[in-house]
């Protein structure tokens, strides 16, 4: 009894948990992982279509869990952090293509919170912000790749504009927000 009992465990185990591929129109692979009754769980990777490996981490039952990386094209590290439950989590770490720091900041349930740094791709620091439950609250700093004062724009208290520069300090991009959210 208790042999055809293991039997029909082991069954019901290989049959409910299957190793998944799947491939973009080129050929190359585009994913691979376990799901198990047809959720994504376990380690799993993405790759662009290259074929280089763009994103690796675990999932639990179809939700992104635990600790994830992305990788830029030419194989750097682009971002490191946790998930939970799907969700963004705790401190997250961004780098550009060179290798140079580009971010650092923390999530809390999926959404921007404190302080967070951008830094240009010289790793020289670029801006801080500040962030409340995903809301943009205040720009603390706004340098070019040189250590000069830019110009934050006329943010106060979540409203106002935000000013983007390049590494020089040319303006790239003025956006608008009301309440610590993007006007679209």
């Amino acid at each position: 009894m208790n042999r055809i009992l293991l039997v029909i465990i082991t069954l019901l185990t290989f049959t409910s948990c299957s190793l998944q591929k799947e491939f973009h129109e080129n050929g190359n692979i585009k994913a691979k992982g376990k799901e198990i009754n047809q959720l994504r769980n376990g380690k799993w990777k993405l790759f662009y279509e290259s074929g280089n490996l763009f994103h690796k981490g675990k999932y639990l039952n179809g939700k992104e869990t635990g600790e994830w990386k992305s990788f830029h094209e030419n194989g750097k590290l682009k971002q490191i952090g946790k998930f939970n439950n799907d969700k963004l989590s705790g401190e997250w770490h961004f780098f550009h293509s060179n290798g140079n720091r580009e971010g650092i900041g923390t999530f809390i349930n999926g959404k921007l919170n404190g302080t967070w740094s951008w830094y240009h791709t010289n790793g020289e620091l670029y801006t801080q912000r500040l962030w409340e439950k995903g809301k943009l609250i205040s720009i603390i700093s706004c340098v070019d790749g040189n250590g000069n004062k830019l110009d934050k724009g006329s943010f106060i208290e979540g409203n106002g504009t935000r000013k983007l520069y390049d590494i020089d300090g040319n303006l790239i991009e003025t956006q608008l927000f009301k309440n610590g959210e993007l006007v679209k």
